[in-house]
């Protein structure tokens, strides 16, 4: 069962974009004080304190991470994005400055958005575990940025140290307000450049709601300890991650 962080202080990270959002209007409603981190302003900002940062500048991120027991780090580049640098400092390079800021200011967790990307090579999966490879041949520089990004959280896993760290893949995150995955797909099939199958098509396609993404997120926060066997792990399965807690 889910445990109330001690700390009721967490950073999000992101905290502006589509998925950020949710998690930061869910975190208030459980009562929890947010900082958000980000390089734009939310929409609404009550009840929160925004900072704004370059992830890859330690100093710009230690005063958002003060006196934080977790932070939640939802920042990426969306994968449509065709800028391989951009891909390469916010995913890899500011990934390894928060780790290094979060250690300085005795931050105890760090939950990771990644992507179930990171395992995918074009081939059809079905039933994947958290016990597949890495991509060696990942689809795009999105996927292997991200392959970076979580091997970095990953090690820094140091229950020892007080500071442990979780990685959560969802695919295909879609809900309201979504700027990414629908209108996209809207877009595509307004053009002509898609067709939609309905009924016996073969191919399977995960595709996660929002605020089941966030639920996810939450119960890891919760549940990331120093005796916890989630330590430094991934979780795919967003929709029974209540059970597997």
């Amino acid at each position: 069962m889910a445990t109330r962080l001690r700390n009721n202080k967490c950073t999000v990270i992101g905290g502006s974009g589509f998925l950020g959002q949710r998690l930061v209007t869910k975190l208030l409603e459980k009562g929890y004080r947010i900082n958000i981190l980000d390089i734009r302003k939310p929409p609404v900002t009550e009840g929160v304190k925004f900072f704004s940062a370059d992830l890859c500048c330690k100093e710009d991120i230690l005063p958002a991470i003060q006196d934080v027991n977790v932070v939640f780090h939802c920042a990426s580049p969306p994968p449509s994005n065709d800028n391989r640098e951009l891909f390469y400092k916010v995913n890899y390079t500011g990934t390894k400055t928060i780790i290094e800021a979060c250690k300085e200011a005795g931050v105890q967790k760090l939950v990771l958005t990644s992507s179930a990307s990171v395992v995918f090579e074009g081939r059809d999966l079905k039933n994947g575990s958290e016990d597949l490879p890495y991509a060696k041949k990942p689809i795009d520089y999105y996927s292997q940025t991200k392959i970076l990004q979580e091997m970095e959280v990953l090690n820094a896993n140091n229950p020892e140290k007080n500071f442990m760290t979780i990685a959560i893949r969802p695919h295909g995150i879609f809900g309201p307000q979504d700027p990414h995955l629908v209108p996209v797909l809207v877009q595509a099939a307004r053009s002509g450049k898609m067709k939609f199958v309905i009924g016996n098509g073969k191919n399977l396609v995960d595709f996660t709601y929002v605020d089941n993404v966030v639920h996810g997120l939450i119960l890891a926060a919760e549940n990331l300890h120093s005796n916890s066997h989630i330590c430094g792990k991934v979780m795919t399965n967003i929709g029974c991650l209540h059970n597997y807690f």
